[in-house]
């Protein structure tokens, strides 16, 4: 048995259903030697007569009935197909709501939001910046791009990367702790109850706090504007020309960098092409995102210092 043309079996079907070749021609909007030529080659295919051909017209035979039956039941899943698909272009468009760290929309999701934009023009994005956890479940937000280590219930995730952390300050304000250490303060967290968090207690225990943020693009800002010592993400810290890394043993724990939704709306087209198209976007940044690209204190940095010519 020869393969069975699609073309072919839609016109035996229509024949079937309008027990005409008019009929079935005028459905197809075709002519009538084009739907007879194809029934003849299904024949052909089946090796099986399907209609008894007389001047009275045509008659389908005990195999086309069976071969009828079995050609509705390939239409309707031909049909549920060709609805899914539509169903899926119609996704492909709306509104997604995508929530994620200020520091993180800016610094590693917007050149994946703008091509995205461009690609999926009928797609509108609402970004929600917040450190806050908003809650998937009652649709606070359909995508959230979060740092976390225990990603709460009821989502689906995909583990991107671990944020690196490390200490940043200008070159000058490092040369300034050296010279006279109670000179210069850190830059904590608002959250952070302690007189001195973790790194400062460890690394600088001579070191008070001066200033508390309760925003990472703050914190970021004013390390770089040279108000003091700051832990930041890598992915933060080193792309700066402003910062450096400030040499230490202490070696902050990392968090994971996860891309988020609920449970419910995992196939969800748009959900899920906005999904991998973001997580390419952001595979190249994940050495950085991770610390592997560090911008550390050089000697010319001081040697800039010294001669007055450092423009951090």
């Amino acid at each position: 048995m020869q393969g069975i043309n699609w073309q072919d079996l839609r016109c035996f079907l229509e024949v079937g259903h309008a027990g005409t070749l008019t009929g079935a021609a005028r459905r197809l909007g075709v002519n009538q030697t084009t739907v007879s030529r194809r029934i003849t080659a299904l024949e052909k295919a089946l090796n099986a007569p399907l209609f008894d051909r007389s001047a009275n017209g045509w008659f389908i035979t005990p195999v086309g009935e069976a071969v009828l039956r079995s050609a509705e039941a390939i239409e309707d899943e031909v049909l549920t197909i060709s609805r899914l698909v539509q169903i899926d272009r119609q996704e492909l468009s709306g509104k997604l709501r995508v929530t994620a760290p200020d520091v993180c929309i800016q610094g590693l999701l917007m050149p994946g939001l703008n091509r995205f934009s461009e690609r999926y023009p009928d797609i509108d994005i609402e970004l929600i910046a917040t450190e806050e956890t908003l809650d998937l479940s009652v649709h606070d937000a359909d995508i959230a791009f979060r740092a976390t280590d225990k990603p709460p219930p009821n989502v689906v995730g995909t583990h991107i990367a671990d944020f690196a952390y490390a200490v940043y300050a200008t070159p000058e304000i490092l040369q300034q702790h050296r010279e006279k250490p109670d000179s210069v303060g850190a830059i904590a967290w608002v959250g952070d109850r302690l007189l001195q968090p973790d790194w400062v207690r460890t690394a600088f225990p001579e070191m008070g706090v001066r200033y508390r943020a309760n925003s990472l693009n703050v914190a970021f800002t004013m390390a770089r504007q040279g108000l003091g010592f700051a832990l930041l993400p890598c992915g933060l810290g080193d792309p700066s020309s402003r910062l450096r890394r400030v040499p230490t043993d202490y070696r902050p724990p990392s968090k994971g960098f996860w891309l988020l939704s609920h449970i419910d709306l995992r196939t969800t087209a748009r959900i899920r092409i906005f999904r991998d198209f973001m997580l390419d976007s952001i595979k190249p940044y994940i050495p950085l995102i991770e610390g592997r690209q560090p911008r550390a204190f050089s000697a010319e940095d001081f040697a800039a210092i010294a001669a007055g010519r450092h423009t951090a």
